[in-house]
């Protein structure tokens, strides 16, 4: 072991931890829901108000959609074939649904950041699996001309740091699928199919943990883990909200 570079790493935290305070001072961080002054000491972007009506969701199967409370696998024993597990933060009501329209549609691009962070740091702490890479679902290059950005990838950024590993975007959505919104669950999963191509020949051995901002159908997280899959990649999903209403 390094002494020097764990001495190295020491200070550069010592650095980052006085950054971190220095901004929390200048620009106090809020409450994601309603905007209230957060203490430095919050685990999770929520006052205690909003904390106390919370719905976490947690881990999901990927195949029946149950919410999960153990770490083995879901009752169901289905074959999961491209996502090994899923996580979302909370589920896809009124107040999430204002909050990722403002990111989506509002350009309130800074809502991504404690979002991120958020999700890393609860994935961390359920030791269920480390990634070695996260990936951001990609979005058509001309919608993405048109939005300016793709909140999944600045979701994914600010995930990675939390792990303090990269993020990459190895995926390329090379068919401009018609919005999903409008669709009913089938048409969601005949319009996406085949729309993603992995940029990279292999990924053999490695741990992706797969970057979205809402779950509803699984139709796009699905189709984007079969390409990372057949690259040979072990697929994890994480999304910010579970929508279970479209079925």
């Amino acid at each position: 072991m390094s002494t020097r570079r764990d001495f190295g790493f020491d200070k550069a935290k010592a650095a980052s931890g006085w950054f971190d305070s220095f901004m929390h001072v200048v620009f106090p961080e809020r409450c994601l829901l309603c905007r209230a002054v957060l203490s430095s000491g919050n685990r999770r972007p929520l006052c205690t108000s909003c904390a106390k009506t919370f719905a976490p969701a947690g881990y999901i199967c990927p195949v029946c959609e149950i919410i999960l409370t153990g770490l083995g696998p879901c009752s169901c024993r289905a074959e999961l074939p491209f996502l090994k597990s899923l996580f979302a933060l909370s589920y896809y009501g009124d107040k999430w649904r204002f909050l990722l329209h403002n990111l989506k549609y509002y350009n309130r691009r800074s809502l991504a950041r404690p979002l991120g962070r958020w999700l890393g740091l609860e994935i961390i702490n359920s030791k269920i699996f480390r990634p070695d890479l996260i990936v951001p679902v990609p979005l058509h290059r001309r919608r993405e001309k048109e939005r300016g950005f793709n909140q999944s990838d600045l979701i994914a950024n600010h995930t990675a740091r939390a792990f303090r590993i990269r993020c990459q975007p190895l995926l390329k959505k090379t068919v401009d699928t018609v919005s999903q919104t409008t669709l009913s669950r089938r048409e969601r999963f005949e319009n996406i199919r085949g729309a993603f191509n992995c940029t990279v020949p292999s990924l053999q051995g490695k741990t992706v943990l797969l970057i979205d901002d809402i779950y509803s159908t699984g139709s796009t997280l699905n189709e984007a883990a079969k390409a990372l899959h057949f690259s040979g990649a072990e697929v994890h999903g994480a999304v910010i909200a579970y929508n279970p209403s479209i079925k």
